[in-house]
């Protein structure tokens, strides 16, 4: 695939189902709609125990991967990763698509619909002066839903952090690119902007290519989605102690009682890896490791005499460690 035929053909973002971190398929008893209930284009349906996507139907928004909590749909575009902004602390950092490149500067993404809660939490606390959401593409798209979607998922963000982290993140629409950003045509943001575009598609043409054919097998049985790494990575570098005990609250407490017989189901279901079940010695353990629990509820319903429960937010005495003992016993 040429540069050029990539560029022409990125309006079509690319999404991966990998089958075995879906909850649906790692327990055939599990409720799990999310994606089902987000995908605006009802594009996925459930087949035989297993999500299937009905390209024809997908407008490629990602808004299903978004709030999946295994990353089971997997987006193929490594933007959301971290660090690779190239703007600094004096100025919003901005997320858009490719029709919405103005200085070059952005984080492209193949649609702002990828954008988590997670996500915007982490950024919004990252950058001083805040995020930038340019939507003003959106009008002219085919996911012109897409502000709407980002409106919803900022108001239940300011539900969870009661609005203070929240509030740094803006949608730039079309009236305020027209009132403040100024006309992007002149050649310096020209040739800025394609040389951002050119880059950011011979990166993730290059990712493709190089993992085309072997994307299932790549990837561990357990695996920790990459939002929740950022989330608590941005909690290790915040010196703001409110603003980390608001990040705490995007994470989980589970606990377990005294039913818990110790059998390992839960730790063989999580497919995050955040439980871990132990005999050592004389004592046998139950184990929780909390950075990387996304919320999936799997464990509760796998659990036989029901002895998890799963609630959100985490206490700021239990942030020092990533690992707590739920409960232990003798061993018999």
């Amino acid at each position: 695939m040429s540069l050029l035929t990539a560029i022409r053909n990125s309006e079509t973002a690319a999404v991966a189902i990998l089958t075995s971190r879906c909850l649906r398929y790692r327990f055939r008893h599990s409720s799990c709609a999310r994606c089902l209930n987000e995908c605006p284009a009802r594009a996925l349906r459930l087949e035989k125990g297993k999500i299937v996507l009905d390209a024809k139907r997908c407008g490629s928004c990602l808004a299903c991967a978004a709030v999946c909590p295994t990353e089971a749909l997997l987006v193929n575009d490594s933007s959301l990763a971290g660090d690779q902004d190239s703007s600094t602390d004096a100025e919003p950092l901005s997320f858009c698509c490719e029709k919405g490149i103005r200085t070059g500067k952005e984080i492209v993404l193949p649609c702002l619909g990828a954008l988590s809660e997670e996500h915007l939490a982490a950024y919004a606390v990252r950058r001083p002066l805040g995020v930038q959401l340019r939507i003003a593409p959106c009008a002219t798209c085919r996911t012109s839903f897409i502000p709407e979607l980002l409106h919803r998922r900022l108001a239940a963000l300011a539900g969870k952090l009661d609005g203070g982290i929240s509030a740094r993140i803006r949608l730039v629409d079309q009236k305020d690119e027209n009132g403040h950003a100024g006309p992007a045509a002149g050649r310096r943001l020209f040739f800025r902007a394609f040389w951002a575009l050119s880059r950011h598609t011979a990166t993730e043409t290059a990712a493709t290519l190089r993992d085309e054919g072997r994307q299932e097998k790549a990837h561990a049985h357990k695996h920790r989605p990459s939002r929740f790494s950022l989330l608590r990575r941005t909690m290790a570098v915040t010196p703001d102690p409110a603003m980390v005990q608001a990040l705490a609250r995007l994470f989980f407490t589970l606990r377990a009682n005294e039913a818990c017989t110790f059998c390992g189901r839960c730790a063989g279901m999580c497919p995050t890896g955040a439980i871990k079940n132990s005999r050592e010695e004389d004592q046998k353990r139950l184990h929780f490791l909390w950075p990387n629990c996304s919320g999936c509820g799997l464990c509760l319903e796998a659990c036989g005499p029901r002895a998890l429960t799963l609630v959100a937010g985490r206490r700021p005495e239990t942030l020092a460690t990533d690992q707590e003992i739920l409960l232990q016993a003798d061993r018999a």
